[in-house]
């Protein structure tokens, strides 16, 4: 009675205020919906924000993956997708001599482009990883296919060089990067025990596109010339929004949780939530840690206004008041949480008094004054001035130091919620990219660089070179396709040997063994001239780089967990954008240079063997290391 009485004092205080002419009761009026709206931002900011970007960092459980069912429609969505992505790339440089021709450039100018597209696509690669986590993949594939579309049929109205470079090099390389990434992606989390299998059938798209994209290619830029050719091009990759339309994420796995669901007897951990209002620097926490349990509150709308019934949780939090010029206090308070239909939930804080809520008196920031709020705590939290700016407070009660120390509690509150923010941030960045730090995973990427040097080569200069070797147009269009067949063998017979329980342990050998095979292809290229030669080559070349291919994501979703396959894959493709962007211009360098391409396929199977010695020559030394730490 004596706090209530006290409260009713100091309210009385305010009276000659309310007396004042009408225009400076509007702008009383004014500053009163300010601070409002101010305190608000306050409360959902820095109280319930911070929380709730805790709570939605973290990662649910990973659902069992099926390892068929809706799974097989995941695979053939991922198979179109790298038919529109990977075969169309490969198919850029069918038009590298309509472009050399049509704008006078040398090999060098026009390499550019295809590196552009290749760069791009896995520099963009962890874009793709984060937009499929945050998001969903289907967002992600969908996304990507509207870009590329766009890129594709910008670059047939191309008037140089350099508009290539940006529309079809950077634009149609960021929309594949997307679709691409997230895409593969979806196979690991659907697939476990048959993993390398549905890689396989996923990854063969590559090969079956080329084989098909090849000729047809050729007989477009015939018929509707180069222009009309990419024209058409776009259209095929407007299809990848068809593509992301099949990817249904698995049940209770979406990539990384976006909301906190707020159920009936869910428990919700949080640290130290913190409120700081006029002076008052109330702190909320349970020792270290403390969790409340969530019920959900019936909304009702009663003449225009929203009631909730508020229910009480198991345990009253007690909160640390701490005044300006007064002892501390404690107030208990009960936290409820409330939502409306899944649309808008938001915490409620109210003080534990004997009021019922409609029975409070309404009061504005007019009708505190500072010096009240310091001497009693029976106040309703919501009736709290939020700081120096949003108070009203009558001439002969101002408290210097009291604004002072109001102004420096929300300093303090503003820069913990940054702080806190940033924490989340620092601890989500480590947690997703822990894979850095394991050894095994930072051999494949040296490997994975020297490897995405040497593979590019022979996919842009099989056709220039078959030219100049004199082989027709058709026939090196055919040997782009046989290329893509052999691709498609390669891919699912090494992907189904790679599933063999006998095998699995040589998953690591069978990459080694494709990219070395590959390399010593590459080597002997250019001492094959004219079309019966180049046909065994692009049997033996391209049924390799099938194998490979499907390898890539197997072998790195052995050394890291499934639930950071996304960001390890978006890392491995990043790593190889700066290989892909020097190594096509590097290779016409030194076409210009020496005048033949002995010299670019020559440095090509170098870098393909050097990938697996290294990984290999590692490999040896760590079971060396191993076997005498075990003899000790």
């Amino acid at each position: 009675m004596k706090a209530r009485e006290k409260q009713q004092v100091n309210l009385s205080q305010t009276e000659p205020e309310r007396a004042k002419p009408a225009e400076t009761g509007q702008k009383r009026k004014q500053e009163a919906e300010r601070s409002e709206r101010v305190r608000e931002r306050m409360k959902r900011g820095s109280i319930l924000s911070s929380r709730s970007l805790e709570m939605s960092e973290k990662t649910p459980h990973s659902a069992a993956a099926p390892d068929g069912g809706w799974g097989w429609m995941i695979v053939a969505g991922c198979f179109l997708t790298t038919v529109c992505t990977r075969a169309v790339t490969r198919c850029v440089s069918i038009f590298f001599v309509e472009f050399q021709s049509y704008f006078s450039r040398d090999y060098s100018a026009t390499a550019w482009i295809h590196s552009l597209l290749d760069c791009t696509t896995m520099l963009c690669a962890p874009l793709g990883s984060y937009i499929g986590n945050r998001l969903s993949s289907r967002i992600a594939i969908m996304f990507g296919g509207l870009l590329s579309t766009a890129g594709l049929l910008l670059s047939s109205l191309a008037t140089s060089v350099e508009f290539l470079y940006l529309t079809l090099g950077v634009l149609t390389g960021v929309g594949f990067a997307l679709s691409y990434t997230s895409a593969i992606a979806m196979v690991g989390s659907y697939f476990s025990e048959r993993k390398a299998l549905a890689y396989g059938i996923a990854m063969s798209g590559s090969g079956i596109g080329t084989f098909i994209l090849a000729p047809a290619v050729q007989l477009l830029i015939e018929f509707f010339s180069w222009r009309g050719a990419l024209l058409i091009l776009g259209g095929l990759v407007s299809h990848l929004c068809v593509c992301g339309a099949l990817m249904r994420p698995l049940e209770g796995q979406s990539g990384r949780q976006k909301e906190m669901d707020l159920e009936g007897g869910k428990k919700v951990d949080f640290l130290n939530m913190k409120l700081a209002d006029a002076g008052h620097n109330m702190e909320v926490s349970a020792q270290e840690q403390r969790s409340v349990e969530v019920k959900h509150t019936d909304m009702e709308k009663r003449g225009g206004n929203e009631h909730a019934e508020n229910m009480q949780s198991d345990g009253k939090e007690q909160m640390e008041s701490e005044p300006s010029d007064a002892k501390q206090t404690h107030s208990n308070v009960e936290i409820n949480i409330r939502q409306e239909d899944s649309e808008d939930s938001e915490t409620v804080i109210r003080s534990t008094d004997e009021w019922d809520k409609e029975s409070k008196p309404k009061c504005s920031d007019k009708d505190i004054s500072v010096p009240a709020l310091v001497q009693s705590s029976d106040l309703p939290l919501d009736c709290l001035p939020t700081n120096q700016e949003d108070t009203i407070i009558p001439e002969s009660n101002t408290n210097h130091n009291t604004l002072a120390q109001s102004k420096v509690a929300n300093t303090k509150l503003l820069k913990e919620s940054r702080d806190n923010v940033w924490s989340i941030i620092r601890k989500t960045v480590l947690r997703e990219y822990s894979f850095l730090l394991i050894p095994d995973f930072l051999l494949l990427l040296v490997s994975f660089l020297f490897l995405a040097y040497g593979c590019s080569v022979p996919f842009v200069y099989l056709v220039p070179y078959s030219l100049s070797a004199g082989v027709s147009p058709q026939q090196a269009a055919l040997l782009m396709s046989i290329l893509g067949v052999s691709g498609i063998v390669g891919t699912i017979t090494f992907g189904w040997i790679a599933d063999r329980k006998c095998l699995r342990p040589y998953r690591v050998v069978s990459y080694m063994l494709a990219v070395g095979s590959e390399g010593l292809s590459c080597l002997f290229l250019p001492l094959l001239n004219g079309f019966s030669l180049l046909v065994p080559f692009s049997l033996i070349y391209g049924y390799f780089d099938g194998a490979y291919v499907a390898l890539i994501p197997v072998v790195t979703s052995d050394t890291v967990s499934s639930s950071q396959l996304t960001s390890a894959l978006g890392v491995v493709y990043f790593l190889h954008a700066i290989p892909y962007l020097i190594s096509p211009p590097i290779g016409g360098w030194l076409v210009d240079q020496t005048g033949s391409y002995k010299a670019t396929f020559f440095l090509g199977g170098v870098a393909l063997i050097c990938s697996a010695v290294i990984l290999a020559a590692v490999r040896v030394i760590i079971r060396c290391t191993r076997g005498s730490s075990c003899l000790n």
